[in-house]
């Protein structure tokens, strides 16, 4: 009996110790998972902030006014990258409003009859969280690589939630003589992230012809990486 007892109690102590060490193993994970997330956001940052910069230094020359606008729409965005930036998702409703205000921002730029864009987002947004500036990046690559100021240009925004899911589109007019960055380090950063973020449960297709690049994101409406 006493033999038995001892059995009993090692056995009840190595199956302990292994949850211990299960748990540990998926905490490490977790936060090796964090911060890789992190440090992949970070190198996107920069570069969407530097060019957004440049968009306003633009302006100040060529008319003030609008450069006083476009740093109110700046300092909007900004707020949004220093109180919500920092979490590996963030409301849909954070991102999007971190959208306008770049659609806001960049059409300051252009002549209202050089460049034609539509957005439809969804009424109701509550519940649904998404990477932070992964749509608005691809929206930042539309304005970069899809206007023209010869040529005519558009570009279409749609978000919707569907089936457990939220599906960015975005579709944008193509000048390739301007389109020599498109897939650079950016997408590879996005793909890395959406990896670690969701691993096989979103899509990402990414279609250029007949003068259009076609950006089309599903992820799910919550995210799967553990907090």
């Amino acid at each position: 009996m006493g033999i038995l007892l001892v059995g009993v109690d090692l056995g009840a102590y190595f199956y302990m110790e292994s949850r211990r060490k299960e748990r540990r193993m998926k905490e490490l994970e977790a936060e090796n998972t964090k911060q890789r997330l992190e440090s992949l956001r970070y190198q996107i940052n920069p570069h969407f902030l530097m060019n957004t910069l440049n968009n306003i230094h633009a302006l100040v020359d060529i008319d003030p006014e609008k450069a006083k606008e476009s740093i109110e729409e700046f300092s909007k965005m900004m707020r949004i990258l220093l109180y919500e930036g920092d979490a590996p998702t963030i409301p849909l409703e954070r991102e999007l409003d971190f959208i306008e205000h770049f659609i806001s921002l960049m059409r300051l730029r252009y002549p209202e009859d050089a460049l034609r864009v539509d957005t439809v987002f969804p009424k109701v947004r509550s519940g649904a969280v998404v990477p932070p500036l992964v749509m608005a990046s691809f929206v930042e690559n539309a304005f970069k690589h899809g206007v023209s100021y010869s040529e005519e240009s558009f570009i279409r925004v749609k978000v919707e939630l569907q089936e457990g899911k939220v599906v960015f589109h975005c579709v944008n007019s193509s000048h390739p003589a301007e389109a020599d960055e498109r897939h650079g380090i950016g997408l590879e950063n996005i793909k890395k992230r959406l990896t670690l973020l969701y691993g096989n449960s979103y899509t990402l297709s990414i279609d250029e012809e007949g003068g259009r690049y076609d950006v089309l994101l599903a992820v799910p409406d919550q995210t799967l990486l553990a907090s």
